[in-house]
């Protein structure tokens, strides 16, 4: 009787990390089609991704588009700092215009959004 409820456990056991051992070397997607679409870029700086990001939306990929203008944010996000100022968001400059860039993307504003993705292009070309 106890039988069940114990073999129930461990199929459930190993469902759960079924996909963490199925990873190996993959890249992570979380599983998304538009992620793993955007790990295939291979684009590691901001620029190329914001490139990359303004083709796709020009081309009518907005869902690949905004993974990839989140990435390049992110990267800017993730710069190195002056200690002491790591707490203190950023809500200026590059990343100002990517989060503009951002909702234009979400109002399916193309024009808008690659013209604020070659403007933080432009912000983050010493980067």
């Amino acid at each position: 009787m106890r039988k069940h409820p114990i073999s129930l456990a461990i199929f459930g056991l190993g469902l759960a990390i079924s996909p963490a051992l199925a990873q190996g070397t993959q890249p992570l997607s979380g599983g998304d089609r538009v992620s793993a679409e955007a790990d295939g870029i291979g684009a590691r700086d901001v620029g190329p991704l914001l490139r990359q990001a303004a083709d796709a939306a020009r081309g009518g990929r907005l869902p690949l588009a905004l993974e990839l203008v989140e990435r390049a944010e992110t990267l800017v996000l993730t710069r190195g700092t002056i200690a002491g100022t790591e707490t203190i968001p950023l809500r200026a400059g590059a990343v100002a215009v990517m989060q503009d860039a951002r909702a234009a993307l979400s109002r399916r504003d193309v024009a808008a959004a690659t013209s604020a993705m070659a403007e933080a292009e432009r912000l983050t070309a010493g980067m």
